[in-house]
């Protein structure tokens, strides 16, 4: 794994320079809204996206350079996601630091005073206005493929996808898991839940490695057997990658997960975690279960009460290997591919992703 975390650094300290030196935000105003529009995107991280796209290319016999303007576009489009999801969510913590709505919302109480409600209006009008340009800004590196000697016609089908099949399918995603916030959690169903990943997580990995491949046979038949066993093998990816995310929401430590532990109860998220719990819990355990959701605060004895209670119903062992399935069909997928240093890197990324800390 020594060799996979180089190579992540290596990739994240790409993209970052890269999205640094273009100057598609310097020409945005005013001077909050431009922040905000550079904030996210050099937060820093993993840069996973970045990387599923970089390793495909290089897997399927592309350099790993030609993509880096759609390794910089697909990071830039996530975190315009991430600016919106927060908003929706009301979450106030991202990657350890303030949300953009809350930064924003802060930062015009400093500047222009005001009541409390107009700045934090401010804010959330800032943040969603900033996400959107964050996706024009996506676009606009997209199209830089061109610089690298890229066919138009890849160019512009990637540009097409985005703006299509990835936005739509991404947002109906994001869209079904705001509606389960209208349904009793108990209503949902396990593949309603997995309808809701593979539109709001799985999509944009798919999109990802299917444009690393593009890139590297200057290909645009994305119906073609190889473009499909790579979208197969996103969407397992994503699936083992949100249920391993939903069982850090709990077991997770708050520095490395970034976010509060148990938020998704507090909000009463239906979660595969939550709906495997209550399907294997009794009467009596169900109701203790619910007694644990929407409440003001979760300290660290309401967080162990949680864990406790999951862990004795058998859910999380259950979740965790259904990850593990997730993965384990990703990984024979990966299989099928010439075996070279990339497909090692998407081996061990895969297997890190499910094995992160919980």
């Amino acid at each position: 794994m020594a060799d996979l975390k180089q190579e992540l650094l290596r990739t994240a300290h790409a993209v970052q320079h890269f999205i640094e030196q273009d100057s598609f935000p310097a020409q945005v105003f005013p001077e909050l809204l431009r922040n905000a529009v550079w904030d996210y995107p050099l937060r820093g991280g993993k840069r996973l996206r970045p990387a599923l796209l970089l390793w495909t290319c290089g897997m399927t016999g592309g350099h790993c350079e030609t993509a880096l303007p759609a390794a910089a576009a697909v990071e830039i489009f996530h975190n315009w996601t991430l600016v919106h999801d927060d908003i929706i969510d009301r979450d106030e913590v991202r990657r350890g630091q303030p949300t953009a709505h809350i930064q924003l919302r802060d930062s015009a109480k400093v500047r222009f005073g005001g009541s409390p409600e107009k700045a934090a209006a401010y804010g959330i009008s800032f943040a969603i206005l900033a996400g959107d340009v964050q996706q024009a800004w996506a676009v606009h590196t997209l199209m830089r493929l061109s610089e690298n000697h890229v066919h138009d016609s890849v160019v512009l089908a990637l540009v097409r996808r985005m703006q299509t099949e990835l936005n739509r399918v991404l947002i109906s995603g994001e869209a079904l898991d705001v509606e389960f916030e209208l349904h009793n959690p108990d209503t949902v169903s396990k593949e309603d839940i997995f309808r809701m990943i593979s539109g709001k997580t799985s999509a944009l990995l798919r999109y990802s490695m299917q444009a690393g491949a593009a890139i590297a046979l200057q290909s645009t038949d994305f119906d073609s057997p190889l473009q499909q066993d790579i979208g197969n093998f996103a969407e397992n990816l994503g699936l083992a990658f949100q249920i391993q995310d939903d069982l850090l929401g709990l077991y997770g430590d708050f520095k490395t997960f970034g976010k509060p532990i148990a938020s998704d109860f507090q909000e009463a998220k239906p979660t595969i975690l939550y709906r495997e719990a209550m399907d294997r819990m009794n009467s009596v355990q169900r109701q203790e279960l619910k007694s644990m959701l929407h409440l003001p605060f979760y300290g660290e004895e309401e967080i162990q009460k949680l864990r406790t209670m999951i862990h004795d119903c058998g859910a999380e062992d259950a979740v965790r290997k259904l990850s593990e399935d997730f993965s384990g069909k990703a990984l024979a997928i990966l299989e099928r591919f010439p075996k070279n240093q990339y497909r090692d890197l998407l081996k061990d990324l895969t297997l890190m992703l499910i094995g992160r800390n919980i």
